[in-house]
């Protein structure tokens, strides 16, 4: 009986030495993806500013369904944005680093395109945007307002239909396409089949070609002095 019992104890001790070093295995949470508040990004063009506001451009298209009213908004490849369309009294509620200016990208091509009769629809748009994204109501109202009643001087604007190359932000790109007559590209009730469309790769305008040169504005050519030289 006494040896069982020692063969027992013996058996324990090794048990509880081989509990004490074994290593549990380590398990690893699934990683935690948070997702980019724009895609694409829009690029800082640095040491580039208007009228002291920090001016950005778009690195691919950037296309917005409205569900409300099933129009398609696609703001072009290169088209350089500053977020001015909303007024500076409202400019705080656009966080550049924010939801934000996905809604402010798409309102200022549709100020940019300027279409006649179009600015209630597309301060609405911009609204509907802003609530899509996850702006709260507090501020999504705030950056509305300042549109609705400031917005009218920062309407059609030849001087916003600009396109600029992020990797040389100095240089004047001539446009890939005529200015259309109006922001919206199609209507798709309730935005059926959109997301689909995307994800296929579907592009609504012209890509520049790789070898796109930019337009050079060369001085005026100084006369020689006397007829000499």
């Amino acid at each position: 009986m006494k040896a069982l019992k020692s063969l027992l104890a013996v058996s324990v001790i090794a048990l509880a030495g081989c509990a004490s070093t074994e290593t549990p295995p380590v398990v690893t949470p699934p990683p935690v993806v948070i997702p980019s508040s724009l895609s694409p990004q829009p690029v800082l063009l640095f040491d580039v500013q208007k009228e002291g506001r920090k001016l950005y451009t778009l690195n691919d298209e950037f296309p917005y369904c409205d569900k409300v009213t099933g129009k398609v908004v696609v703001v072009p490849k290169w088209f350089r944005t500053d977020f001015a369309s909303v007024p500076w009294f409202g400019q705080f509620a656009v966080n550049t680093n924010g939801p934000t200016i996905r809604a402010a990208i798409v309102h200022d091509w549709l100020y940019a395109i300027g279409e006649p009769g179009k600015r209630q629809e597309a301060d609405d748009i911009f609204y509907r945007a802003m609530r899509k994204w996850g702006v709260s109501e507090i501020e999504a109202r705030i950056a509305y307002n300042a549109v609705r009643q400031g917005g009218e001087r920062g309407y059609a604007l030849a001087s916003d239909w600009v396109f600029v190359n992020p990797a040389e932000p100095n240089a004047r790109f001539p446009a890939p396409f005529a200015k259309p007559k109006t922001g919206v590209m199609m209507t798709l009730p309730q935005c059926a089949g959109f997301e689909a469309m995307v994800a296929k790769g579907w592009k609504a305008y012209p890509q520049y070609p790789v070898q796109t040169l930019p337009v050079v504005v060369e001085p005026p050519k100084k006369k020689p002095l006397f007829g000499i030289g």
